[in-house]
Formats: structure tokens, sequence, C-alpha cells
């Protein structure tokens, strides 16, 4: 209901942003053939600028409203409508060059069991040498100095304000936006689970990728304990 509630503001509050593209080129430049998968697309931004680089990028959300915006605005690309547990129900095995997932996306899994098939799934259909590419935020940081609050964000159209409370091994996100073009006030709450650079080192390497290196920036910048977020790739 949330990103429902959310979705015709979206692009507001999470603009399009050309430097996750130079991130994505700079670990490996797309190549023309490739075929990608942005999963957790919302309303298709990234997917966009992906598309600039190759004819076969599939943007792919579990919201209905996020993929009508994505439709509207970028009606030459496709995208599809499903859970990201279910790719390698979607898709055939060994389809994609890359499959990508910014935005915090992972995060929503409901639990770590859950982000371990999800990672058997992405390698199950990726093909040999294929790409994974992962944003999510920092949660070393967060559990670490005990972040209680993410950074607001204000512009002429919005202001989003973001919490967290930390207990028993998950995050409740908590926020407020306030749309200032007809001042409806939306607040919302939402489990997440706040995985660590330990857990998904664990958790990627039992699943069989290699390769595996964390950044802290999309810049390409060594993750620390202090970095906003957590960025990591592998290879199959």
């Amino acid at each position: 209901m949330f990103y429902k509630s959310i979705s015709k503001v979206y692009d507001d509050i999470f603009p399009q942003n050309k430097s996750q593209l130079d991130f994505i080129n700079n670990l490996k430049p797309i190549a023309k053939a490739e075929v990608i998968l942005d999963i957790g697309c919302a309303t298709g931004n990234l997917t966009d600028l992906i598309s600039k680089c190759t004819n076969n990028v599939i943007g792919m959300d579990l919201d209905s409203d996020l993929l009508k915006v994505a439709k509207s605005k970028y009606n030459n690309l496709s995208f599809i409508e499903g859970n990201m547990m279910d790719i390698d129900k979607i898709f055939t095995h060994e389809y994609f060059d890359r499959i990508i997932s910014f935005g915090n996306t992972l995060v929503h899994l409901p639990n770590r069991n859950n982000v371990k098939s999800f990672f058997h799934r992405v390698y199950n259909t990726l093909k040999k040498d294929g790409l994974f590419i992962v944003q999510i935020i920092n949660y070393n940081r967060i559990i670490k100095n005990g972040i209680n609050e993410l950074p607001i964000i204000d512009n002429d159209s919005i202001t989003f304000i973001r919490d967290y409370i930390i207990h028993n091994g998950w995050i409740d996100f908590n926020t407020k936006l306030k749309i200032k073009g007809n001042g409806e006030i939306l607040e919302n709450s939402i489990p997440l689970l706040p995985l660590t650079e330990e857990e998904i080192r664990n958790l990627i390497e039992i699943t069989g990728f290699r390769n595996l290196k964390f950044y802290g920036n999309l810049k390409g910048a060594s993750l620390t304990d202090n970095s906003i977020p957590l960025l990591f790739s592998c290879i199959k």
C-alpha cells in the first residue's frame, strides 16, 4: 500500500541518477548484446539508463502502481510485475548476463533464509560468468552507531522523513511524506532485514558466486563502517 500511495511522487523522492549507471559500467562496460534484469525497478529510471547501453533490459517490480508510472514514462521498454523470489520460474535457466538490484530492494525479503534462496535463484538465472550487482543501505553503520534516522529529503515537491527503530534483529522503517502540492501527509512503517557485510559474504559464498567485492559508494570507494550505502558485485 505504501508504494501505491507514493507512486505519483516517487521520482520527486528518488530521481534518476546517472551515477548508478556509471558504477555499473565501471565494474564492466555493458555490451550491446547483454541481457540484463533490473530487480526492484520501481518507476524505471535505472532501467531506462541501462537501455542506453543495451536493447535487452527488463525492469521487474512487485508493485503494479510503480510499474504503471514506469510504463507511462518509458513505453518503449519492457517491464514485468513479479516477485523477486520467482525469477527462476519467470525466466529460463542461465537467461541473463547481468542481474542488478538497487534501491535497498534486497532487505525487503522477510528473513535470511529467503535471502539465501534468492541468491541461489539469481545464480541459476545468470549465464556463466554473469554479474550480480546489489545496492542496499550499509547496516553495519546503522547498527554500530545506533543511527535512528536517514537524511531528510526536501525539495519543491515533497518532504520525506525516514526513521529507524532497531529491535530483535529487525529494523522498523518509519516514514512521513508531505506532498507540498496538496498538503497531503502519508505515514507508513515497514520491517526491513538489516543485512550486514559479513552475512552477505557468507550467503554469497555458500551460493557459489566468486570474486565478491564490496563498495562504499557509487564511485567505487572501499566499504567502511562509515559508508552510507553498501554495494557489492560478484560473478557466477
